[in-house]
C-alpha cells in the first residue's frame, strides 16, 4: 500500500492524483517481484473500485473483495467475500501454491481489520514523498499496539521509500 508522509492513503475527497503523480515511470517499487510471489490478492471494496476506476483488475492472479456492498459487480478472476475474515485466509491458503503469498491490497479499514485478528505477517507501504494535511488513514483505531520489524527500507529517485516490515507475533 502506498500513504503520504503524514499516513493518508487517500485525499479527504478520495483523489488518488497525488499517488500517480509522485511515481516516476521507470521505476517498479516492487510491483514486478510482489506480482511473482503472490497467489491471490485480498482487497476492500473501495480499493476494488479505484482499482476498476483506474482500468486495473483484470488480474490473472484470483482477487477476493471484501465487501457487504450487494450491488457491487465482480468481474474477470474476483470473487466477491462477505463474512469471517480468518475463514478467507484460511480458504485461500488451501487454494494457491505453498510458496505463493496471500497481498493485502488496502484499503485501511480491511489492513486494520486484519492487523486486529492477526493474520498480517509482513506489512508493506510506501511512503509518498507528499503531505495531504487530511483524508483516508492508513489504519484505523486498533486495540493494542503492533511491534513491527524492518525487513527492508528502499528509496528511489523519485523521493518514494518502501518500507517492508515483518508484523511481530502479540506480546512478542
Amino acid at each position: 500500500m502506498a500513504a503520504s508522509l503524514d499516513g493518508f492513503i487517500a485525499s479527504e475527497n478520495g483523489d488518488l492524483a497525488w499517488l500517480n503523480d509522485a511515481m516516476a515511470k521507470d521505476e517498479d517499487y516492487g510491483f514486478e517481484a510482489t506480482e511473482r510471489r503472490t497467489g491471490a490478492y485480498v482487497m476492500g471494496a473501495n480499493t476494488y473500485r479505484d482499482v476498476s476506476r483506474m482500468g486495473g483488475g483484470g488480474s490473472r492472479i484470483p482477487t477476493y473483495v471484501v465487501t457487504h456492498d450487494p450491488t457491487l459487480v465482480a468481474t474477470g478472476n474476483t470473487e466477491l467475500f462477505s463474512g469471517d475474515l480468518g475463514d478467507l485466509v484460511s480458504r485461500i491458503r488451501k487454494s494457491i501454491p505453498e510458496d505463493k503469498d496471500i497481498c493485502l491490497f488496502g484499503g485501511g479499514e480491511l489492513v486494520t481489520q486484519f492487523v486486529e485478528h492477526g493474520l498480517i505477517d509482513e506489512l508493506g507501504v510506501s511512503v509518498i514523498p507528499v503531505i495531504l494535511g487530511g483524508g483516508v488513514p492508513f489504519f484505523g483505531r486498533l486495540g493494542q499496539r503492533r511491534k513491527l520489524e524492518l525487513l527492508e527500507c528502499r528509496h528511489y529517485p523519485s523521493g518514494i521509500v518502501l518500507l517492508n516490515y515483518r508484523v511481530r507475533a502479540q506480546g512478542a
